[in-house]
């Protein structure tokens, strides 16, 4: 049901977006844990190039769904590479640049009050946990595999029944712990950093053998109605002053 209505939302939003400008206006699927740089580079590529960048945000699946279904918009960019690995048999994406990466990690409520040290302690009964659904985030995918690589399917399958809540996407995770509504989860590091998650959440590392370093990519979309803008974009994102801002933002090179 919940992808139904992110769907849903997803094709409200595109039945609303005009191509009939003055000037040109692209239409950007950005997976919500990047979209802060993406958002600041959009800005300077709007001033540079008299256009409008609209970025539609949401879980990297949901996102990919939407553009597979509407065949509109012209660049992707998902929390992890396997999304392009994974759908190019499609063949609705094209050229991409390498922008960064992000990393798995175990996230608490300020102060670490259970103590928490490893994933070992999140199956603890008295934890309210949340984990992402694979099946819409990018993070629940990366959940899903490292915690299955750490001890196994049955040990994954336990803590996401044990889950006091299913998120979509890495902002719900992060407004669960906030509203302390969670203990813990596990989510994009990078939005750990940022300045309304920092201040309730405390980040504990994960061994890098369970949560590795997750490339994003940028892809053109093989139907994009402003290819040279977009691979401008691109270039500018996967360039020097591009990675400068993704690494303002906790994505490191």
């Amino acid at each position: 049901m919940k992808r139904f209505i992110n769907m849903f939302v997803a094709l409200v939003v595109l039945s609303s977006f005009s191509w009939a400008e003055t000037k040109p206006s692209l239409l950007f699927y950005c997976g919500i844990t990047m979209v802060k740089p993406i958002k600041k580079i959009a800005k300077i590529i709007e001033k540079k190039h008299n256009c409008t960048i609209r970025i539609l945000q949401g879980g990297s699946q949901d996102l990919y769904d939407s553009l597979k279904v509407n065949k509109i918009g012209d660049l992707y960019l998902a929390g992890s590479k396997s999304y392009r690995t994974k759908n190019l048999k499609d063949g609705l994406l094209g050229e991409n640049v390498y922008i960064g990466y992000n990393k798995a990690a175990i996230f608490v409520r300020k102060g670490n009050p259970f103590g928490i040290k490893d994933l070992n302690d999140l199956d603890n009964q008295k934890l309210n946990i949340t984990l992402c659904d694979p099946e819409t985030g990018s993070i629940g995918k990366m959940t899903k595999k490292l915690l299955v690589k750490f001890k196994g399917e049955e040990f994954y399958e336990k803590l996401y029944e044990d889950s006091a809540i299913i998120g979509t996407d890495s902002r719900n995770l992060n407004m669960a712990l906030i509203n302390k509504e969670a203990d813990a989860t596990i989510n994009w590091r990078a939005t750990g950093f940022w300045g309304e998650n920092s201040k309730y959440v405390d980040i504990i590392e994960i061994d890098s053998n369970y949560a590795p370093k997750k490339e994003l990519i940028i892809n053109l979309l093989k139907f994009a109605k402003y290819p040279k803008i977009a691979r401008e974009f691109m270039k500018f994102a996967s360039g020097k002053e591009g990675k400068k801002i993704m690494k303002e933002y906790g994505f490191s090179d």
